[in-house]
C-alpha cells in the first residue's frame, strides 16, 4: 500500500478526485456553474436583459427550397428573402450551415424596418450522392432568435 501511495499517477488521480468533490460541494451551495437563468434574460446568440434589448419581427419568403435533381459536383444556390416587419432594426447575428457543404451569405447585416434583404444559400454537392436535406440556421434579434432554412433535393 505504501508503494501505491508513493506513485505519482496515484497521487494525481487521488488529488484530482478530491478537488472535484470539493468543487461539487461548493457549487451546490453557491451555484457557480448553474445553467439556470433569471426570468427576463434573453438566451439568443448573446445573453442580455430583455428590457434593454430591441426585438423586432421578421418575415421570410420561404423556409424550404427543393432544388430537384442535380449532378454531383454542382453547386446549388437559392436566394431567400427576409423582411423586417417590426419597428426596430433587424440584425442578422450569424448564419450557420448544418455541415461544411452548405452556407449562407446575407446582403445586409442590419435591415431597416419595412426593408428586405437577401440571404443567399449555397450547397456544394461534391461527394454527396442520393437524397439530400440540409439546413441553415439564421440567428437574428427576433423572438425566437433562430430560423431554419431547409434545402432538399437529390444528387445523381
Amino acid at each position: 500500500m505504501k508503494n501505491l501511495i508513493k506513485n505519482t499517477w496515484f497521487q494525481v488521480i487521488f488529488f484530482g478526485l478530491l478537488i472535484g468533490v470539493i468543487f461539487i460541494l461548493v457549487d451546490n451551495k453557491y451555484n457557480f456553474f448553474s445553467t439556470k437563468t433569471k426570468e427576463g434574460i434573453y438566451k439568443g446568440p448573446i445573453e442580455v436583459d430583455k428590457d434593454k434589448t430591441y426585438f423586432t419581427q421578421a418575415k421570410y419568403s420561404e423556409f424550404e427550397y427543393n432544388f430537384g435533381v442535380v449532378k454531383e459536383g454542382d453547386t446549388v444556390g437559392h436566394v431567400f428573402k427576409i423582411t423586417n416587419t417590426g419597428q426596430e432594426p433587424l440584425i442578422i447575428y450569424k448564419s450557420k450551415g448544418s455541415c461544411e457543404c452548405i452556407g449562407a451569405f446575407s446582403s445586409g447585416k442590419t435591415i431597416k424596418p419595412d426593408s428586405t434583404a437577401d440571404i443567399e444559400v449555397f450547397f456544394k454537392t461534391k461527394g454527396r450522392k442520393g437524397p439530400q436535406t440540409r439546413t441553415v440556421s439564421i440567428i437574428t434579434n427576433t423572438e425566437p432568435s433562430e430560423a431554419i432554412l431547409t434545402f432538399k433535393g437529390e444528387v445523381k
